[in-house]
């Protein structure tokens, strides 16, 4: 697993390095990077299904097969790895034979002032807008609603702000919370469905792992352990290396003493 991730990290390496090599000149041409790119981005998707193997092979319970599992991973990694090697190769080999800048003739001291250089101003970051600071503010005191325990002022303040704000970068954690208010009411059927939400409407956003854990949690205080189980593997097999896939493995191991 270890191993796995390191090997993950050079394709995304990769990934980053291509077009910066591109905009300094380390490429001849945009010709030369295309196939490149192209290879790494398959490098990527492979690596992303291998790190899924790894963890399905870990969790699961595979008796004699388990040694062959591995074993034909551990090859797919290594194989892997030699296309990896081959590109960073041609990498550095293009970057050296970039021939260097000629160096620019120093000008003569002048007592006349020189004009200006035309250079571009630094990027500034980004800064929030009213909107942003409006959402962020409804947002919290939303929490503190929640927090207070007073879960009815909580709800319709999650409610408004998935009203008033629902492509914010916090949508996903007021929908998040309409499910944990659902929880600790004990409303479980209400709380799947909230945690579900999540899901279906933010299918990138980072609360994703944490909703099908949950929703695991609420389908097993329901008493229904095949739709936790679903929902566990769920989080195992698409976010292995979350920690809402390790609390779901040990739920699962739960599951099974049972």
């Amino acid at each position: 697993m270890k191993i796995a991730r390191k090997k993950a990290a050079r394709v995304f390496g990769l990934l980053l390095l291509a077009p910066v090599f591109l905009l300094t000149g380390c490429f001849a041409t945009q010709q030369d990077i295309e196939p490149m790119q192209s290879d790494i981005m398959v490098l990527e998707k492979q690596f992303s299904e291998v790190q899924k193997q790894v963890a399905r092979a870990k969790y699961a319970e595979e008796g004699r097969k388990a040694p062959e599992k591995l074993k034909e991973i551990d090859d797919r990694l290594s194989a892997l790895e030699k296309r990896m090697d081959s590109l960073e190769t041609q990498i550095r080999k293009m970057k050296e034979n970039q021939a260097p800048l000629a160096p620019q003739p120093i000008p003569p001291e002048s007592n006349a002032k020189a004009p200006a250089a035309n250079v571009a101003p630094a990027p500034q970051a980004p800064q929030p807008t009213k909107g942003m600071v409006a959402a962020q503010d409804a947002f919290n005191q939303a929490m503190d609603s929640y927090s207070a325990g007073d879960y009815d002022k909580a709800k319709a303040a999650f409610g408004a702000f998935l009203q008033n704000y629902p492509t914010d970068n916090l949508a996903d954690d007021a929908r998040f919370m309409l499910g944990e208010i659902a929880a600790a009411r004990k409303d479980y059927a209400g709380a799947v469905k909230e945690y579900q939400k999540v899901v279906d409407d933010y299918p990138l956003a980072d609360r994703v792992p944490d909703a099908l854990y949950k929703e695991g949690m609420a389908y097993e205080l329901m008493g229904n352990p095949d739709k936790a189980r679903e929902s566990f593997n769920r989080v195992m097999d698409n976010y292995p290396y979350s920690g809402a896939a390790k609390k779901a493995h040990q739920e699962l191991d739960k599951l099974k003493a049972k």
